[in-house]
């Protein structure tokens, strides 16, 4: 559906940048969840090592939140759940979601399926 400019709907929101601020507001709480939570190893204190990224379609965010636990013997990492990135992907997450809901559609249970997901 066009606007009277011309955009759809999926071009407004992807060019809106509270948009994103609120993408990364939402990162950073699952991050900190994470953090408090500790090693799922261990139980050790987690010390923040981010991942570099570049996605595609989206905006410039540089990190994705990760961890590494502190105890010499574990060193494991925690990724939490992200909103901004699709897993090991180069593409940004919202951009995929987006665009499947335009081919797609919305319904009750695609909404179930992402909330499941993301663990809310």
């Amino acid at each position: 559906m066009e606007n009277h400019t011309g955009e759809t709907w999926c071009q407004k929101h992807l060019a809106d940048q509270q948009l994103f601020q609120l993408l990364e507001k939402v990162d950073a709480d699952f991050a900190e969840e994470a953090r408090q939570q500790g090693c799922p190893f261990c139980g050790g204190k987690l010390h923040r090592a981010d991942y570099d990224r570049k996605p595609r379609g989206g905006p410039q965010w540089d990190w994705r939140y990760s961890f590494c636990c502190a105890k010499e013997d574990c060193r494991r990492r925690r990724t939490p759940p992200s909103v901004r990135f699709l897993g090991r992907k180069v593409y940004a997450g919202v951009v995929v979601v987006l665009v499947s809901t335009m081919v797609h559609g919305l319904n009750e249970e695609r909404v179930r399926r992402i909330r499941q997901l993301l663990g809310r």
